[in-house]
């Protein structure tokens, strides 16, 4: 598949919604292409500021919701066929683009909604928090601890089994408005963006795939980079499941 091809298969990966052989394509593809890497943080972002906004919910919910998190979700049954032809593959290439484009549109609209709605500051990372915790109970989970070469800073990780983890706390310290955070996976090699943690690195959610090997965390300017600029300040080794 040419660049422009897998181009358009981002917006679909970015939403889960490839089968296992086009995700494979496309994870080859960003490891290789920092604009496409760099789009599918655009993705990845929108949706967290989704997660961000809203009012505080009330603690029985958050209780519902992180009791359920560790639970296995049901087989997901679809009369998908096993060969698609050009007409279904453009279908849903063109379904997880409109997809991806009302994210980004309900992105926007929430981005300018939120200064109305009385949100106590903190909720959102309180959330994350009990979030991590119930995914670190489920069995298979992973706890790793990143480390600066001297040991003074630390932040630590949690990953479930299905590759969704958390960035639950670190000792690193605030960074001025114009720069950020930004978490990094090693996947064969090369360091591929896993998003941007903020000017505080405060507690997030994020996914790894298998083919990450270590985590590590760099200081760039605002808004993130395709690459790593600055140097890693700390890192771990994230070993394979079973």
């Amino acid at each position: 598949m040419i660049h422009e091809q897998l181009q358009q298969l981002v917006a679909a990966y970015a939403l889960d919604a490839l089968d296992p052989a086009e995700a494979s394509l496309v994870e080859a593809h960003l490891t290789t292409c920092p604009r496409c890497r760099a789009e599918l943080d655009a993705h990845r972002q929108v949706a967290a500021m989704l997660g961000d906004a809203g009012g505080p919910a009330r603690p029985e919910i958050w209780e519902r919701i992180t009791g359920r998190l560790a639970e296995a979700p049901p087989p997901l049954r679809l009369p998908i066929p096993q060969r698609r032809s050009g007409t279904v593959r453009w279908l849903t290439t063109a379904v997880a683009a409109a997809a991806a484009a009302a994210i980004a549109f309900l992105g926007w609209d929430v981005s300018h909604l939120a200064g109305q709605v009385d949100r106590p500051v903190g909720a959102p990372a309180a959330g994350i928090v009990q979030a991590a915790r119930a995914a670190a109970r489920a069995p298979g989970a992973r706890r790793i601890e990143l480390r600066s070469a001297t040991g003074a800073l630390t932040a630590e990780v949690v990953v479930a089994p299905g590759g969704q983890a958390y960035l639950l706390a670190s000792t690193l310290p605030a960074l001025p408005s114009d720069r950020t955070y930004q978490l990094w996976g090693l996947s064969r090699d090369r360091p591929v963006s896993l998003g941007l943690l903020g000017t505080r690195a405060a507690p997030s959610a994020f996914r790894v795939d298998l083919q990450v090997t270590r985590l590590m965390v760099t200081a760039e300017p605002a808004g993130g980079v395709p690459a790593p600029t600055g140097p890693v300040l700390v890192q771990g080794a994230l070993a394979p499941t079973g």
